[in-house]
This record gives C-alpha cells, sequence and structure tokens, in this order.
C-alpha cells in the first residue's frame, strides 16, 4: 500500500536510509480502561455479530456496505468492552464515518482511488478478482474430470459443466460457459503469482482432494458456507 509523505511528529519517525517509519505510541493510546465485559463473554457475541455482519455484507443489496458497518461498530463494542480506548481505535471508527459520509454523498479520503494510469478501465477490485480466482478452481476441476473420462476436446465440455454447476449454486455469477474458458487461461497465464486471483487459485488447487476427486472438490467447494463470494448489488 502506498503511503504519502508523512506529517512531522515526534511520534512518527522515517528513517531515511532505508524509508522505514518507526511508531512510538503516545502513552495515553497504550492505557487499558476497566473492562465491562468478560474476555470469553465479549469474543462470543462479537463471533455471533460479525457472522451476522457478514450475511448483510453479502447479500443486502448495496455492494456490501451496511455490512461493513456493522461489522465495524461490532468490533468497535468489543474492543472498548475489554477496556481499549476510543481514542486507540480512531481509524476503525473513521471506516464508520466514511460509510456514513458515503450515503450522504459526500467522499472520503481514506477510500479515495488512487489513480496509476490516466484513462482506459479501472483495475478490478481485490475481493473480485478473489472470487474470480474461486470461479477459475472450479472450471479447473471440470477439466480435470472431463481429462480423467477421456473426453477429447475436454475443455469446451469442461466449462459447459462449469457453468451448469455454478448456476445451480447459490453464487452470484453470471459467466458463460466462454467467459469461464477465458478466465481459466487468463488465471493459469497470470504471471504475477501475488495478483488476488492467482493466489486463491493456487491455495484451492494445492490440496490431493482436488486431483483425485476434482468434480467432489468443486461440488464441495460451491456448498462450502465458508467461500465468502462477493456482495449482490441491487439492480
Amino acid at each position: 500500500m502506498k503511503r504519502g509523505p508523512p506529517k512531522a511528529s515526534p511520534n512518527y519517525v522515517v528513517d531515511p536510509a532505508t524509508g522505514d517509519v518507526h511508531i512510538r505510541p503516545r502513552e495515553k493510546l497504550l492505557e487499558r480502561l476497566p473492562a465491562t465485559e468478560s474476555r470469553n463473554a465479549a469474543f462470543d457475541l462479537l463471533h455471533e455479530q460479525l457472522a451476522v455482519a457478514t450475511e448483510f455484507f453479502q447479500n443486502y443489496g448495496d455492494g456490501g456496505r451496511y455490512g461493513v458497518y456493522r461489522a465495524m461498530s461490532d468490533l468497535i463494542q468489543y474492543l472498548t468492552s475489554r477496556g481499549i480506548p476510543h481514542a486507540a481505535i480512531r481509524p476503525i471508527e473513521a471506516v464508520i464515518e466514511a460509510i456514513v459520509d458515503a450515503d450522504s454523498g459526500t467522499a472520503s479520503p481514506i477510500f479515495e482511488p488512487v489513480r496509476t494510469q490516466k484513462g482506459g478501465t479501472p483495475p478490478k477490485s481485490v475481493m473480485q478478482l478473489q472470487f474470480e480466482g474461486t470461479l477459475a478452481v472450479v472450471m479447473e476441476c471440470c477439466v480435470l474430470h472431463c481429462k480423467a473420462e477421456g473426453q477429447r476436446p475436454y475443455t469446451k465440455p469442461a466449462a459447459v459443466l462449469a457453468e451448469k454447476m455454478i448456476r445451480q449454486s447459490s453464487w452470484p455469477s453470471s459467466f458463460t460457459a466462454r467467459k469461464l474458458e477465458e478466465l481459466r487461461e487468463r488465471i493459469m497465464q497470470q504471471k504475477d503469482r501475488f495478483s488476488p486471483d492467482r493466489v486463491i487459485f493456487d491455495e484451492l488447487m494445492s490440496g490431493e482432494v482436488v486431483r483425485s476427486q476434482p468434480l467432489e472438490y468443486a461440488r464441495l467447494l460451491l456448498s462450502n458456507q465458508l467461500v465468502n463470494t462477493i456482495p449482490k448489488v441491487s439492480e
């Protein structure tokens, strides 16, 4: 993540030789207030609240905005209940404020896009790339299955099978068979191994099960409640 020039501060020092930033937090930020909830009770409540926020994030129809708002609010409630002062969680509160500002039409500098190129199509979000990497895994599983079945050629029937399986799932995807072919090809040829789509693809394709039982692996992936998909957006 790019950083702008630092503000002058005795707590914020930049090493001129390396450019590394060294932070010495103000003492008051490190003070602990009396906790209002026990550790276990507060953590269990946070876990449930974050699960609810995730459902809002993925299904509320606003691109995930309300889910993020809920999650940030719940996180603040948890941290303050354990004695961390509000001043020490100012960045988290800023996220909530930015969401409120966005709802009222006010732009927030912390979420203002950094344009690295003039004109053209803006780059895809990390969330979109990660989801596309997961879609490519389903496509690759179908390719492996069709290969094992002795189908020749195998890519096109695999794409048709992948499209059918994805459409029958709860995943919010309208990728056609042809688009799935192109997606798999693009990600497998991705030279940047740290690109979010390639990272998730390599991670999910690294196990033994995906090689021995690719179609079953794809079904499990499509039905796995812990696989995060991109938030729905209202039409």
